[in-house]
C-alpha cells in the first residue's frame, strides 16, 4: 500500500494505463475495420461474380454448358446455387450444406424479390454443417435468360453464390495476433519508457520531499538543485527561497528571543507572564527563584491582584514581606500576551530589602546616635553645673566627675571619629599599607590590652595563639582596629565566665583567623545584615554601651581592602565565631 503512494509509482501506473486503453481500443478499432472490410470485399467479390454468371447466362445460347463451367470456375471456396424459380428444388447428388443453403434461400422472404422484383440481395445466413453451425455469406442476383414465363408474368431466374466467413474469421484473427503483439512490444517499451520518464520527472518532487522533511526537522543550510526551467524548476526555486527567508526569519526570532531571555535574566527584578488561565508563559532566574519562597498565604495575594489586574485592565501594586525579605510587585495587564489572542499580565517583582533595611537603619541611626549623643552630653552637663554651680566641692569629689566627663568626652570623640571615617571611606575609599610581617605580635598586643578589661568582666581571654613566626601581608594598624572592634562586640556579648578565643589557620592561598566567644550569639535573621552600616543587633545585647552600628561595617570595609574577606558563624544561645581570610604573601614578596 505504501508503494502505491510512491508519485512515481503513481505516474508509472497512469502512463501504462493511458497507453494500455488506447492500444486496446486501437487494436479492436483496427480488428473490427478489417473484419468489416474483408467481409465488405468478400461481398462485393460475390457480387461481381454473381454479376458475371447472370451475364454469361443471359447472352449465351447453351444456358447448361454456361452454368456447368460457372460451376467450375466458381465452386470451390464459393458455393453457387443458379434457381429458374423460387420452387427449384435440389438436386438428388448436391451435397448437404448446398441443399441447406437452398432451404434457407427458401425460407428467406428477402431472397423472394430476386425473383419478383428483379433485386440482387446480400444477407449473411448462418446453416448447421456437420452439427456445427456455420455463417456465410449469401449473395442472391437476379437473371432473365433461364425463365420461359418472364415477359409475361415478369418473374425472374436467380444466381446464388455464397462462401463461408470462416476464411475471413482466420484471416482477422491472424491480423489480430499480430496487432496484439505489436501492441504487447509497444506496451513493453512503454513501461520501459514511463517508468524512466516518471522517474526523472519526479526527481526533483521526491528531492523536494527530501528537503521538506528536512526544513520540517529545522535543516535549513540545503538547497535544491535546479535542472529545469519548467514549473517543477520554478518551484524548487520557490522552495529554496521560502527555506533561506524561514531560516533568516527563525535566526531574527532566536536572536531577538536570546536578547530578550539575556535581559530577563540579567535584570536585577524578577519577570513573570501569565495568561488568562494563570499559567506561567514567560519568567527569569530571579523570579523562579522568589517563586520557591512564597507560602501559601502570599500565593494567594498574589492571584487576588493578578485577579484585579484582568478585572479592572489596569496596573496593580502590592508589597509582600516574605521571610525578612521585602518586595514590591507590579502588574501591568496585556491584551495579547500569546499568539492565539489571549489575554494577560506581566508582573515586575522588585526586591526592596536593602532599601527597606537601609531606611529602617537610617531612622534606627537617628534614634540611636540621637540617644548615643544625648547621654554622654546630658553626662557632660550635669557634672559640669554641680562643678560650676558648687555642689560638689571636695577635691575627690571633683576628680571623680572631671574623671565621667573625660570618660564621657572620648565617647563622644570615638562616636564621631566612626561617623567621619565612614563618611571619609565613602568619599576617598580606605587606604591600606600592607607589610610582610609576623602575626604574633599584634596578637600579643590585642592580649595585653584587654588584660585588665578580662579581669573586670571576668572572662576568659586566649588571644594569642602559636603562629610559628609565620609572615603574613596586612596592615598591623587596620588589622588592629578590626580585631579591637570584634573583642568590644564579643566581651559586650558575653557573660561572666564566658571565653573569647582567637585561633589561627591556613590553606593554599589564605591565612585564617578565628574570633570565637561563648556569648549570646545572634539570630539567624540577623547572619545576613551584621556587616551593613547601621545595623544592630539589640535584642541580643547584653552589657556595655550601644554603638552606632558602624563597627562591622568598618570591619568588613577594612578586610576587603586587604583583599580578604570576613563572616560569621553564629547560634543562637552558643556563642559566635567571626572568621577572617587574608590572602598568603606570594613568593616574590617573601
Amino acid at each position: 500500500m505504501n508503494r502505491l503512494n510512491n508519485v512515481v509509482i503513481k505516474l508509472w501506473l497512469t502512463i501504462i494505463l493511458i497507453v494500455t486503453t488506447v492500444l486496446i481500443l486501437l487494436s479492436v478499432a483496427l480488428i473490427t475495420f478489417i473484419q468489416s472490410y474483408f467481409t465488405q470485399d468478400t461481398e462485393e467479390h460475390l457480387k461481381d461474380n454473381a454479376e458475371r454468371i447472370s451475364h454469361l447466362v443471359e447472352h449465351t445460347d447453351d444456358n447448361k454448358t454456361a452454368i456447368e463451367h460457372s460451376r467450375s470456375l466458381i465452386e470451390g471456396p464459393v458455393g453457387l446455387i443458379i434457381m429458374k424459380d423460387e420452387q427449384a428444388v435440389a438436386r438428388e447428388r448436391e451435397d448437404q450444406s448446398k441443399v441447406k443453403m437452398l432451404n434457407a434461400i427458401k425460407r428467406n422472404k428477402d431472397y423472394k424479390k430476386v425473383f419478383s422484383q428483379g433485386k440482387h440481395i446480400s444477407e449473411h445466413v448462418t446453416i448447421k454443417v456437420d452439427g456445427k453451425p456455420r455463417t456465410y455469406v449469401l449473395i442472391g442476383y437476379p437473371t432473365k435468360h433461364l425463365s420461359s414465363k418472364q415477359d409475361n408474368q415478369g418473374q425472374y431466374s436467380g444466381v446464388f453464390i455464397y462462401q463461408d466467413l470462416k476464411s475471413i474469421e482466420q484471416t482477422t484473427n491472424v491480423i489480430a495476433v499480430i496487432i496484439l503483439a505489436i501492441a504487447v512490444i509497444f506496451l513493453a517499451i512503454t513501461t520501459v519508457f514511463a517508468f524512466f520518464l516518471s522517474s526523472r520527472i519526479t526527481k526533483p518532487l521526491r528531492q523536494l520531499k527530501t528537503q521538506a522533511l528536512k526544513v520540517s526537522r529545522g535543516e535549513y543550510t540545503q538547497t535544491l538543485p535546479i535542472h529545469t526551467k519548467d514549473e517543477i524548476g520554478e518551484l524548487s526555486r520557490a522552495f529554496n527561497t521560502m527555506s533561506s527567508e524561514i531560516q533568516q526569519h527563525i535566526e531574527a526570532i532566536s536572536s531577538s528571543k536570546n536578547i530578550r531571555d539575556s535581559l530577563l535574566n540579567s535584570m536585577v527584578e524578577g519577570v513573570l507572564g501569565f495568561n488568562d488561565n494563570k499559567e506561567i508563559i514567560i519568567s527569569n532566574s530571579m523570579a523562579e527563584h522568589i517563586l520557591k519562597t512564597l507560602d501559601d498565604v502570599t500565593i494567594s495575594q498574589l492571584v487576588d491582584q493578578y485577579q484585579r489586574t484582568l478585572d479592572e485592565q489596569q496596573t496593580q501594586f502590592g508589597e509582600y514581606e516574605i521571610n525578612t525579605r521585602y518586595y514590591v510587585i507590579i502588574m501591568s495587564y496585556i491584551d495579547q500576551i500569546q499568539p492565539d489572542g489571549r489575554s494577560g499580565a506581566v508582573a515586575i517583582i522588585r526586591d526592596m530589602t536593602n532599601e527597606h533595611n537601609v531606611d529602617q537603619m537610617k531612622k534606627d541611626f537617628i534614634a540611636n546616635v540621637s540617644h548615643e549623643l544625648r547621654t554622654p552630653i546630658s553626662l557632660l552637663q550635669g557634672y559640669t553645673e554641680s562643678i560650676v554651680d558648687g555642689i560638689v566641692t571636695e577635691p575627690d569629689e571633683i576628680k571623680d566627675s572631671l574623671s565621667i566627663v573625660l570618660d564621657e568626652t572620648k565617647r563622644l570623640n570615638r562616636l564621631v571619629n566612626e561617623l567621619l571615617n565612614v563618611a571619609r571611606m565613602d568619599a576617598e575609599g580606605l587606604s591600606v599599607e600592607k607589610e610582610l610581617q609576623p602575626i604574633d605580635y599584634l596578637l600579643n598586643k590585642i592580649q595585653q590590652k584587654y588584660r585588665q578589661q578580662a579581669t573586670d568582666l571576668q572572662l576568659n581571654l586566649n588571644l594569642n595563639p602559636e603562629t610559628d613566626g609565620r609572615l603574613w601581608s596586612y596592615d598591623s594598624d587596620r588589622i588592629e582596629q578590626v580585631l579591637t572592634n570584634l573583642i568590644d562586640n564579643a566581651a559586650r556579648y558575653t557573660e561572666p565566665h564566658d571565653s573569647i578565643t582567637i585561633r589561627v589557620d591556613e590553606n593554599e592561598s589564605e591565612d585564617i583567623l578565628y574570633i570565637t566567644d561563648t556569648g549570646s550569639g545572634i539570630a539567624p535573621e540577623h547572619l545576613e545584615q551584621v556587616f551593613e552600616r547601621f545595623y544592630k543587633v539589640d535584642a541580643a545585647r547584653k552589657r556595655g554601651k550601644q554603638g552606632t552600628g558602624l563597627g562591622l561595617f568598618i570591619c568588613r570595609m577594612i578586610i576587603e581592602e586587604h583583599g580578604g574577606q570576613i563572616d560569621v558563624e553564629s547560634e543562637l544561645g552558643e556563642g559566635t565565631t567571626f572568621i577572617i581570610k587574608l590572602p598568603k604573601p606570594k613568593q616574590n614578596d617573601a
